[in-house]
């Protein structure tokens, strides 16, 4: 059986003395993706020198983290710059709201006051706006109550004339242009990834048809073997957790423990030494590389997210504009933003493999909890077996165990499934001659006392 590997680190936990840039570049080469995953991921270095142009720009222009807290500090008209972007084109621009008099403060130093006095001159010519009017700029990007934008409305129409300027910045249109394409290309990647795995879930799963086809002759078939391994392998939860302590998408190093557990169960019930056929070592081996392979791109996807989410944390501290919390929500980018791959292929896994083979589980009757020997397909579409639907008629208890809908006083021999019963015996023939057994035992004891004994036991009936 094929192993997976153990040497994975997250990135979230590595030690903050050491440069983030480096270790993106070496967990891409220690991970082992292939390289044209490696050429499509994060342009990280890249992207940090840009940064240090778009510090730079702003520095020029007396527009540095010092000099916006300085315009927030002296500012009268509550928002003293926004930064927002073109959702059509992803880029971003930089807007002032200048009083008459912002311009020439003592507190901004010369290079500050300089700049600003410019941009005033370039938008002579343009009407000014009532700071009530900055507050619905604002409102298009920030949520508020209409009692808080009434109030704060008004406020600000008490306050005199500001000018808008747009700041001419070209590097940061750069910037995030890089970002936005970059991950335009890893969806394009995952994508094609994600097909991929589809096509080897679907080729698996016509394999497993004929491995687990039910057989008088046990080897003949490794069904049984399969169920078992299956059931371990939901057991395992490895890619979403069912649990309520930890319920939803497990991380990457999660995922590899819960895989890691699935291998050493199956090895450790014996499930592998006692297949019968040869075909079923290189299917469960397909099996465990369907998994590797989409264990491989969820942690491409963290190990880019975690890129993504540091650049732009550095851009918020390099120049204070705020991107970080914005930006992310415009690119909604499926397959690196959210679990949306790992879930479309654990259900194709689901769908596909697993449901070749049956499962018991899935064919309990609700009130006994055993299998549904002789199952009775209620008018609401749920199954219970016979024995309960009959004891659930003499209580005149009408409701349906699952759904509660009045319907089981109306069933009889009618409602008997031919078809599901004709599956779990031949699915679960074990399973379902014990169930027989246990419920003529039970309708012996009715019918002639508790001596009664069943001929699985004695060739004689004691009455």
């Amino acid at each position: 059986m094929t192993h997976t590997s153990r040497h994975h680190h997250d990135l979230e936990y590595l030690p903050c003395t050491m440069k983030f840039a480096h270790e993106f570049k070496d967990a891409l080469a220690r991970e082992g993706f292939p390289q044209h995953w490696v050429e499509s991921a994060i342009p990280y270095s890249e992207l940090k020198k840009c940064l240090k142009r778009i510090a730079a720009e702003l520095r020029d222009c007396g527009l540095g983290p010092d000099a916006l807290a300085k315009l927030k500090e002296i500012s009268n008209v509550g928002p003293a710059y926004m930064y927002e972007f073109n959702e059509s084109r992803f880029r971003p621009k930089l807007i002032l709201w200048l009083e008459d008099g912002t311009a020439v403060d003592a507190r901004l130093s010369p290079d500050t006051r300089n700049y600003l006095k410019e941009l005033v001159a370039k938008h002579r010519g343009e009407p000014e706006i009532l700071p009530a009017e900055i507050l619905q700029d604002m409102n298009k990007s920030q949520c508020k109550s209409d009692e808080e934008r009434s109030s704060a409305s008004y406020e600000l129409e008490q306050r005199p004339l500001v000018r808008r300027v747009e700041v001419p910045l070209s590097f940061d249109a750069e910037f995030f242009g890089l970002i936005q394409g970059d991950v335009t290309n890893l969806d394009a990647l995952q994508a094609e990834e994600q097909k991929a795995l589809c096509g080897e879930i679907h080729n698996l799963s016509e394999e497993l048809v004929a491995l687990t086809k039910p057989s008088k002759r046990d080897k003949k078939t490794d069904i049984s073997r399969w169920r078992q391994l299956f059931e371990i392998y939901l057991e395992a939860n490895v890619f979403f957790s069912a649990r309520e302590q930890d319920r939803g998408k497990r991380n990457s190093a999660n995922a590899l423990r819960q895989l890691q557990w699935f291998q050493s169960e199956v090895t450790n019930r014996g499930t592998v030494r006692s297949f019968k056929l040869p075909e079923s070592h290189a299917a469960l081996n397909r099996f465990i590389s369907i998994n590797v392979t989409l264990l491989r791109n969820l942690s491409f996807q963290e190990i880019n997210q975690t890129a993504i989410n540091k650049i732009l944390k550095k851009f918020d501290k390099r120049t204070t504009l705020g991107a970080r919390e914005k930006f992310p929500k415009l690119i909604q980018s499926e397959p690196i933003m959210t679990e949306t791959m790992a879930k479309a292929v654990c259900a194709q896994i689901s769908q596909d493999i697993i449901k070749t083979v049956p499962l018991l589980a899935d064919f309990l009757c609700p009130v006994c909890v055993s299998i549904c020997w002789r199952p009775v397909r209620l008018r609401c579409k749920h199954v219970v077996c016979i024995r309960c639907t009959i004891a659930l008629q003499r209580l005149r208890q009408a409701p349906c165990p699952l759904c509660r809908e009045h319907v089981v006083l109306e069933a009889d021999t009618d409602n008997i499934d031919p078809d599901l019963s004709a599956l779990l015996k031949r699915y679960f023939p074990a399973e379902t001659a014990e169930k027989q057994i246990e419920l003529e035992i039970q309708d012996g004891i009715e019918r002639f006392g508790v001596h009664y004994t069943h001929n699985k036991h004695s060739r004689c009936t004691i009455m």
